[in-house]
C-alpha cells in the first residue's frame, strides 16, 4: 500500500449516493449480479453478509449514466474464468 497527502480540490465531481453492484459467483463463469441503491457502504456490506450463502462475492461502486457507468471494485475478487470461458454477461457484450 502507498499513502500520500492529496489536495482535495483535484476532484472534478463527486457522487454522494453511488449505486453499488454485488456479484455473487456460483463458479468461475456464472454469477448473479445485484444492484443496490439508496444505501450506504455499511448497509451494503451487511446485505452481502445476509445474502452471500457461502458464495464468493465482489462489491463495486458504480457512478455515471446507466449506459456508460464507471465501476470501481471496492472488495473481493472475481474468480478467474477458465481459458476460453466468459461470464454470461460478457457473451452479450460481444
Amino acid at each position: 500500500m502507498r499513502a500520500r497527502l492529496i489536495d482535495p480540490r483535484d476532484a472534478r465531481s463527486e457522487d454522494v449516493a453511488p449505486t453499488y453492484r454485488v456479484l455473487f459467483w456460483a463458479n468461475a463463469t456464472t454469477c448473479e449480479e445485484w444492484e443496490l441503491t439508496a444505501t450506504d457502504l455499511d448497509d451494503a456490506l451487511s446485505w452481502i453478509s445476509s445474502n452471500a450463502a457461502g458464495r464468493t462475492h465482489s462489491l463495486w461502486a458504480a457512478t455515471g449514466a446507466d449506459e456508460q457507468a464507471c465501476i470501481v471494485r471496492l472488495r473481493g475478487v472475481d474468480p478467474p474464468a477458465p481459458a476460453g470461458a466468459f461470464p454470461l454477461w460478457a457473451a452479450e457484450m460481444r
